[in-house]
């Protein structure tokens, strides 16, 4: 019996509230990214960097409408490929943007774990591969002890990076209030070799940044109150964290020397350095670790519920929508996701999966926000009770994925094609067996 026959048969639970929903998303965002991608976005667009990640942002709030829309009407596990499968009614776009999306979750795990595994080696002689492994175990052990004990998780150390970001705010404050900047010199530091295409190739890696509000959509199974839920914890988290993200930036141009952000591996610590408080950096690079620690925590969350989602929607095989039921969890899935994201972590660097998992995300963006578009445009009426998106906003969605999905470098779209190539070659191989021909479940 499959995991979504049946009035007894094993199920999700219905644990999280809105409040504990939008602080899920919120921790989802906040971490690696901020952490350590400044120095990678100055690099591109220079003093304009902030604008790189106001540009992102504004990206997330697009995609994150769509996403607040889709999840109201849709609200199952499956995330993106569920919200494919009820729009376009074809089992291969919906299997191939199913395991995409699965597979951005996965890259950015995987990516996270190296950037964990850099903070940690002034402190370990383990080799990195170790501690990123070591490290995904330990997630994926959380992930299966419950929704529950993962949210708590994730609300401890939400609560430890948003604390290593006011910090850095406060450090970056005082140091940039002891200087006695003219507004001439704010301007000119702010906008210092910037050009148009440097800050949308900065906004590019900046999306990165933003990962997260989407996996929040996976968790619509385990909301109490999904169409209220979801769009209140997505729209809060994403205009909270751009906040965040645009003040740590200009911050971080006002402190520490342009030639010494760009590139710099550990940005927000010469921040932080640079401002004299005399913080410790090992203490300072222990938040941060916390930070992508939850990261990770997250994305593998996502990836776990959306194989089972998908497992549900007969798009993968049925032994992934298996529930454990003492745990209530979906262990194979845990597992699957987990083990594949040690995998591609010995595969590449940490910018080269950064970057895409950005370029991944921007495709199935763009693919949802015209799958909003043909639900629209195929229904009489709107049904009660959900939330509708402005009705620009897919519209400004696709156009601004596109735009930023023009500046990343040639190896990153030999990435996803590769991936893309292996969702159909998976298609091919078993999506079928599993049942992928079926109509959606509902």
């Amino acid at each position: 019996m499959s995991a979504s026959d049946g009035q007894d048969s094993p199920h999700l639970k219905r644990a999280i509230g809105t409040a504990a929903l939008t602080i899920f998303a919120i921790g989802d965002i906040l971490g690696a990214g901020i952490y350590a991608l400044v120095g990678v976005v100055v690099a591109s667009a220079a003093g304009g960097a902030w604008l790189s990640f106001l540009a992102a942002g504004l990206l997330a709030l697009l995609s994150g409408l769509t996403f607040a829309e889709l999840g109201s009407r849709i609200p199952r596990a499956g995330g993106p490929a569920a919200y494919c499968q009820h729009a376009f009614r074809h089992p291969a776009i919906s299997f191939t943007v199913g395991l995409v999306t699965l597979m951005s979750g996965v890259t950015s795990a995987a990516t996270i774990s190296r950037a964990f595994a850099g903070y940690i080696e002034p402190f370990s002689a383990l080799p990195p591969a170790v501690v990123s492994t070591a490290l995904l175990g330990a997630i994926g052990v959380i992930n299966f002890l419950g929704i529950e004990a993962s949210v708590r998780v994730n609300i401890l150390l939400t609560a430890i990076e948003a604390g290593g970001l006011l910090l850095v705010a406060a450090c970056g404050g005082l140091a940039i209030a002891a200087t006695d900047w003219t507004a001439a010199e704010l301007s000119s530091r702010l906008t210092a070799d910037a050009s148009f295409t440097g800050v949308i190739a900065g906004a590019g890696i900046a999306v990165f940044a933003y990962i997260g509000f989407e996996d929040t959509a996976m968790m619509a199974e385990e909301a109490r109150d999904p169409a209220r839920a979801l769009p209140r914890a997505i729209l809060v988290a994403v205009a909270t964290t751009c906040v965040l993200y645009v003040g740590i930036a200009v911050i971080a141009l006002l402190t520490v020397p342009l030639d010494e952000l760009s590139g710099n591996k550990a940005p927000l610590l010469a921040v932080v350095e640079r401002s004299g408080v005399g913080v410790p950096a090992g203490f300072f690079s222990v938040i941060a670790m916390m930070a992508i620690a939850n990261t990770g925590l997250l994305n593998l969350i996502m990836a776990s519920r959306l194989a089972y989602g998908m497992a549900r929607e007969n798009l993968m095989p049925a032994f992934l929508g298996h529930i454990h039921p003492q745990r209530s969890t979906p262990l194979a899935a845990i597992v699957v996701t987990t083990a594949l994201a040690a995998l591609i972590m010995a595969s590449g660097d940490t910018a080269g999966l950064a970057q895409t998992t950005s370029l991944l995300l921007l495709t199935i963006f763009a693919v949802l926000h015209v799958a909003l578009l043909r639900i629209r445009s195929t229904e009489e009426r709107p049904p009660e009770g959900i939330f509708r998106a402005p009705s620009w906003t897919p519209i400004a969605g696709v156009v601004v994925c596109l735009a930023l999905g023009t500046s990343f470098a040639a190896s990153a779209y030999v990435r996803a094609v590769l991936v893309l190539a292996v969702a159909l070659a998976c298609y091919a191989l078993f999506g079928r067996r599993g049942g992928a021909t079926a109509e959606p479940a509902e």
